[in-house]
């Protein structure tokens, strides 16, 4: 069977499928334009303007696009912009200069210009070139169904400087750059509407803080000659939808000053420069990173909001999706790869702490998403030159001054959550036993007003007839009603009744449950000391072994003296650990949640002996002192395992608070003290870094811890203060418990006061 060669031959496309492929990539005339515009921003451009110059029919209109990016050379145009789906930007991450990350990468957006107009006029320029390169493009050429793609040619010119045309200036100058193009012959009729439509859309495009924006989009329109006021597209409204507006500032003193408005309501929430120091602890008497600027607007997705800034729910996602994050700004200017939506540009870990914690804003430990927030760090490099960059360019050095900036926007973003959360319960908290109550008293006098109306009508009906048989039928069933009233009535109490039995259950687990919390933070605490005191009865025990090994293998007289030292080292680790384990396992005896007559300096003093390794090994001196009560008098009606669980908590957040002081200047002290009559109070003070400032009430809620890592990120459980709280004011008589910033010894100060039980 025999076959004749006839030939190599490629592919070869009609001239009608890549302008199929850009009306199927390209949805509509608005991102027609929108593609386009981002080839400006891709090419460093600063400012686009988008120019119409509309007639009564779109045939004979034009639309010009110019921008001041970096331009084209012919070489450009001819491997490049010629090319359908060029690879240019594949594999390339940022744009030349601004170093940008670059929006596009297919090299489809230019086939857009078929879906807006007939013809295009293309100028373009390189800075410090001193000709212009002109290209012309009819795209009715491609119309042709027998037409091959390559067998279509495109005029290409070099035009010489100063270069103008009927629409205005296009380059005069050496140094200008960028792309001039004049769409002609346009296909849509661009009425107010369409033109509102493609705002919306470049809206997307632009980053809602002003100051810190490197690229504007501006959109002039002259309709039969007759030219209107241009309009910047501008993002700025758009942080009107934003919930709440949160505002920080560091200033050249060394002080911070906050600001929280509640969109919602109007209300603005101000705290007074308060000194570094004071404000967040263990973070020296200055912010090494110098004076700045944070601003952030919590944008969650909400009707109301959105109707105010005339947006859809789609372009809301897509804006958010652009925009969201913390971004820092130096001299106006981006630095990224901060606040970008993938890779790094979650700089502060905010989708993890919401995985970490993802109950919504009413929950305790509430934590904000990355796609709710949208703000800036505005930084200098004349005050911040120690944020300095990285030598690869890819961000700020990872130093003391970059991770102390870090925790300090973590607590901005933290305090901000509190309030949130504050805000958003301040309505909620219903007590459902009473209001299932209330609901059942109003639907019962309901039933009685209509018993007692029919019984009315009944008795008129008689007067008037005493033989009427309706009534008899009327009165025998008011009778079934009121039967049934009564059967209604006991099922009612009979389910109270069984919703206060589960109430009482569930409050004893949680209680339960808070209490094995408190021993967790004891036995992290504990947690090397036991291990020493284990290792240290093992090592002696192992060390009397040889002793008497010796003794007895080489005939040696035994040094009684060194046994019985041995000896004591090994009771000294056993007894230890006996006492932690005593602690952990009585602690969930069920005669420990039983109420009684509890001496609370017992307890206080055996916590205190148990840690009494610590103190040593930290060199802190404990003090405890009665005024005006006796140390046996001292009781109250309780139960034993919240006073340990609040001995625990306080002892061990005081030992954290003390690292930083002078190992000569830690001090605990618990003051009993009898205020008046019956009423009591436990002061428990210690001379450490004290609270932050704003901490007093705040301290309290579930899941905010002031222990932080380096780098900001909370390594607290934040429920020790808020399990104490809810012991103290739910479980004991007329109990109350208050934090002070500093007290009598320099540290945080904690008072708790109850009514004596005699």
């Amino acid at each position: 069977m025999a076959r004749r060669y006839l030939g190599k031959r490629p592919f070869d496309l009609s001239a009608r499928v890549p302008m199929q492929l850009g009306r199927e990539s390209i949805s509509s005339s608005t991102v027609a334009v929108s593609e386009l515009i981002k080839n400006g921003y891709d090419a460093d451009a600063e400012s686009v303007h988008v120019e119409f110059f509309l007639r009564e029919s779109p045939a004979i209109s034009t639309l010009v696009i110019r921008d001041d990016g970096n331009g084209m050379d012919a070489e450009t145009i001819y491997e490049h912009w010629l090319k359908i789906g060029t690879d240019y930007k594949n594999g390339v991450e940022f744009s030349l200069n601004k170093k940008r990350i670059l929006t596009g990468a297919k090299g489809l957006g230019r086939l857009g210009l078929d879906r807006l107009s007939k013809k295009v006029v293309l100028y373009t320029k390189k800075k410090g070139s001193s000709s212009v390169i002109q290209l012309i493009v009819d795209w009715r050429k491609y119309e042709g169904t027998n037409t091959s793609i390559s067998s279509i040619q495109h005029d290409i010119y070099e035009q010489d400087l100063p270069l103008s045309s009927k629409y205005g200036n296009i380059f005069s100058s050496v140094d200008d750059s960028g792309t001039y193009m004049v769409l002609i012959g346009l296909k849509d009729n661009w009425c107010s509407d369409f033109i509102e439509d493609l705002k919306q859309e470049l809206r997307l495009l632009i980053s809602p803080y002003r100051s810190a924006n490197d690229f504007s989009i501006t959109i002039h329109r002259v309709i039969n000659n007759i030219a209107f006021p241009a309009e910047v597209v501008d993002t700025q409204e758009l942080l009107k939808a934003a919930s709440w507006e949160v505002k920080a500032v560091v200033d050249y003193n060394n002080k911070v000053k906050l600001s929280f408005k509640n969109n919602s309501t109007g209300e603005l929430i101000e705290q007074i420069p308060t000194p570094w120091k004071n404000w967040i602890s263990k973070q020296g008497d200055k912010p090494l990173f110098g004076p700045l600027k944070f601003e952030f607007h919590y944008m969650v997705r909400k009707k109301e909001f959105l109707s105010k800034v005339d947006m859809s729910a789609i372009n809301w996602s897509r804006f958010m999706e652009l925009n969201r994050g913390v971004r820092i700004y130096r001299d106006d200017f981006r630095v990224r790869p901060y606040g970008e939506p993938t890779g790094k540009g979650d700089w502060l870990d905010l989708g993890y702490r919401k995985s970490s914690s993802p109950g919504g804003i009413k929950q305790g430990g509430f934590r904000i998403a990355p796609n709710q927030i949208i703000g800036a760090v505005s930084i200098s490099k004349t005050t911040n030159s120690i944020l300095n960059d990285q030598a690869n360019r890819e961000g700020i050095v990872e130093n003391e001054a970059y991770l102390q900036l870090r925790t300090f926007i973590l607590k901005i973003i933290s305090s901000f959550e509190v309030l949130a959360t504050k805000d958003a319960r301040a309505d909620e908290y219903t007590d459902l036993a009473a209001e299932l109550e209330r609901i059942i008293k109003e639907k019962d006098s309901e039933l009685k007003g209509a018993i007692d109306e029919i019984k009315t009508f009944s008795k008129k009906t008689k007067r008037k007839g005493k033989k009427i048989p309706p009534a008899q039928i009327l009165n025998q069933k008011l009778r079934e009603l009121e039967r049934a009233k009564i059967s209604h009535q006991k099922a009612l109490d009979d389910y109270c009744l069984h919703l206060e039995k589960e109430r009482k259950k569930l409050e004893g687990e949680k209680d339960t449950l808070s209490n094995l919390a408190s021993l967790g933070v004891l036995t992290v605490s504990f947690g090397h000391e036991i291990r020493t005191h284990s290792a240290l009865a093992l090592t002696n025990s192992k060390t009397l072994k040889s002793l008497i090994k010796r003794a007895q293998v080489a005939g040696e007289t035994i040094d009684y003296d060194q046994l019985i030292s041995v000896t004591d080292l090994m009771i000294t680790g056993a007894q230890y650990v006996d006492t932690f384990s005593k602690l952990a396992i009585n602690n969930i005896k069920p005669d420990k949640r039983t109420r009684s007559k509890v001496n609370v300096p017992k307890i206080f003093k055996y916590v205190c002996g148990m840690m009494s390794a610590t103190f040593s090994k930290m060199g802190i001196q404990c003090d405890i002192e009665f005024l005006k009560i006796a140390e046996e008098d001292f009781n109250v009606r309780s139960f034993e395992i919240d006073w340990e669980s609040i001995a625990i908590n306080l002892i061990t957040n005081a030992t954290w608070a003390l690292e930083d002081t002078q190992k000569d200047e830690r001090k605990i002290k618990i003051v009993f003290e009898r205020v008046g009559g019956t009423r009591l109070r436990l002061a428990f003070m210690d001379s450490g870094c004290g609270l932050e400032t704003g901490q007093e009430n705040t301290i309290f809620l579930p899941m905010h811890s002031r222990k932080i890592d380096r780098k900001g990120n909370s390594i607290g459980t934040g429920m020790g203060l808020s399990i104490i709280k809810n012991q103290v004011e739910e479980h004991m008589p007329s109990g109350t418990i208050t934090a002070q910033q500093y007290s009598d010894l320099g540290g945080a100060g904690f008072y708790i006061e109850v009514l004596q039980d005699k």
